[in-house]
Parts: C-alpha cells; sequence; structure tokens
C-alpha cells in the first residue's frame, strides 16, 4: 500500500504495519475541543442533522478545561476520505469556536 506523506498518511501506515486491514469500513472518531458546552452542542445538532448514522458523544475534560466532541464516522479509512472529513469537520468546528484535535481508530 502506498501512503502520501502527511501527518494522515503517517497514521494509516501505522495502522496498516499494525495489521489492520485497511481495505474494510472502520469506525473512525473525530476529535473537536470545545471551551463551551453550548457551543459542541450546535454542533452536534448540526452534524446529526446531516448525518444520523454517526455516533456522537461529548466529555468534560478537565485537562483543557472544556469539552471534547466525537464523532464516529464509519467508513473505509483512505487517505482521502479521512482527509475530507476531518477538513469538513474543521470547518463546521470553526463556525462554533471550536479546534480539531485530529482522529483515531481503535484498532481490533
Amino acid at each position: 500500500m502506498d501512503f502520501p506523506n502527511t501527518e494522515n498518511g503517517a497514521l494509516l501506515l501505522e495502522m496498516y504495519q499494525a495489521g489492520m486491514d485497511l481495505s474494510i469500513p472502520h469506525d473512525v472518531d473525530f476529535f473537536i475541543n470545545f471551551q463551551k458546552k453550548r457551543d459542541a452542542e450546535k454542533m452536534w445538532r448540526e452534524v446529526e442533522a446531516s448525518d444520523s448514522a454517526s455516533k456522537f458523544s461529548l466529555t468534560e475534560t478537565e485537562i483543557q478545561d472544556g469539552w471534547i466532541f466525537c464523532c464516529t464516522v464509519r467508513l473505509i479509512p483512505t487517505h482521502d476520505d479521512i482527509t475530507r472529513t476531518e477538513i469538513a469537520f474543521d470547518k463546521m468546528a470553526e463556525k462554533y469556536n471550536g479546534e480539531s484535535d485530529g482522529w483515531g481508530v481503535m484498532q481490533p
């Protein structure tokens, strides 16, 4: 498999080297940090309205004194799809004073 020389490409390479099958769908968690719970809830409502198939969670964090919104999307983790989804969440997060904090996949 060929992985672009980007941060997302490096993460996908690590997943591949760990033995994950990247040709099948996985639950990919995208994380967005917020200072205010109400801003996170606004984004949650917008994402949920456009994609009811995803899973969502909102967790208060003591370390950053704020909230972490997690949106779990089931997809085949290609570089293009991960990057496209991450960019879409980044743009949406900006509207609600949020900041993207990357993505991850739980290894089976």
